[in-house]
């Protein structure tokens, strides 16, 4: 494979197009008061995955820019009371996005086909597939992240209340890949007011659907010993508003 396909649909094996025909649904879970993601594994094939990773290792790797906001020390310093502590989002990651139309990103995802397949209609039936509420049909966010050894995202819930478009929630689709240094990382999330679920993430493929907001955080990736340097896992993320916007918090 020498280039993503223009659709979607076409990088999944036949359980993952199975499962985009009759798949769980995030308003379930909602409605039993769980936590709204789905985490699928095996609907794309190893060989497959391994020419995506090669291409987003070859096209946008050298694009990319750290993003890193460390733990401020004065959360520590400046404290008054005990057990009074607040963190905001904290995390180590390289990403870009592909919001200007002028970008160096955006013309090597463009070049690999990286763009056109996450603008795709598939890839928009993907993340409509799980929800029943109309998401928007034109204009979603598109976003890559590459996780290296130590990188992490940290607690945070992803809530826009000043953003009138998804002030009462909307929809994320993550399509992960990790190659063979990754050992690996978790995804931990909130169930029913507690930090008490994970999930290891670090399969070769795998897809991830949020309806969002809630509570979450990355540990740490962790890289088989002596390939520190080598360790990727790559993230294709699509983020997606209701249309109209809901009417109401489920949270």
């Amino acid at each position: 494979m020498d280039r993503f396909p223009a659709e979607f649909d076409d990088l999944l094996n036949r359980r993952g197009r199975r499962l985009v025909a009759n798949p769980p649904k995030l308003d379930a879970l909602i409605a039993k008061r769980s936590t709204p993601i789905l985490l699928l594994t095996g609907v794309i094939d190893n060989g497959v995955a391994r020419d995506c990773i090669r291409l987003l290792d070859e096209a946008l790797y050298p694009h990319l820019r750290r993003m890193h906001y460390r733990i401020p020390r004065s959360l520590v310093t400046e404290m008054k009371e005990n057990y009074n502590e607040q963190l905001p989002k904290t995390m180590r990651v390289r990403t870009a996005t592909f919001a200007s139309r002028k970008s160096k990103v955006l013309d090597a995802a463009r070049e690999i086909g990286l763009a056109d397949m996450m603008m795709s209609q598939s890839f928009l039936a993907f993340a409509q597939a799980v929800t029943d509420p109309r998401l928007e049909r034109n204009g979603w966010g598109q976003q890559v992240i590459c996780y290296e050894n130590g990188d992490y995202s940290g607690p945070h819930n992803d809530h826009h209340p000043e953003n009138e478009s998804e002030c009462n929630g909307f929809v994320d689709l993550h399509v992960m890949f990790s190659n063979d240094a990754v050992a690996g990382q978790l995804l931990v999330y909130e169930d029913r007011g507690f930090l008490s679920v994970a999930h290891d993430v670090s399969a070769r493929a795998a897809i991830a659907i949020y309806r969002l907001p809630f509570w979450h955080y990355t540990t740490p990736l962790l890289a088989k010993p002596g390939r520190e340097n080598s360790a990727r896992r790559w993230l294709l993320l699509g983020s997606f508003a209701y249309d109209p916007p809901l009417k109401k918090l489920a949270y």
